[in-house]
């Protein structure tokens, strides 16, 4: 089971999805090391330099299967 991510890293895979290409420029509070963090974890993978899409795994977090496809689903 994958370690629950934190407010910031949920933050990105919430405006990630499967189809966004986003990097730590297109957010005032989320920085480089959080990138790095999800990048090592990976929930996410390197798109384009800079720029970072969510992976398989990225987009199911915890038991309850929470899909991040560019929304939040309970």
């Amino acid at each position: 089971m994958p370690q629950r991510p934190s407010n910031r890293e949920m933050k990105a895979l919430y405006h990630l999805g499967e189809d966004n290409v986003l990097g730590p420029d297109d957010f005032k509070d989320i920085g480089e090391k959080t990138f790095a963090g999800m990048l090592k974890k990976k929930w996410v993978e390197e798109a384009e330099p800079g720029k970072f899409r969510t992976t398989e795994k990225g987009r199911i977090i915890h038991d309850e299967e929470v899909y991040f496809t560019g929304r939040w689903k309970r």
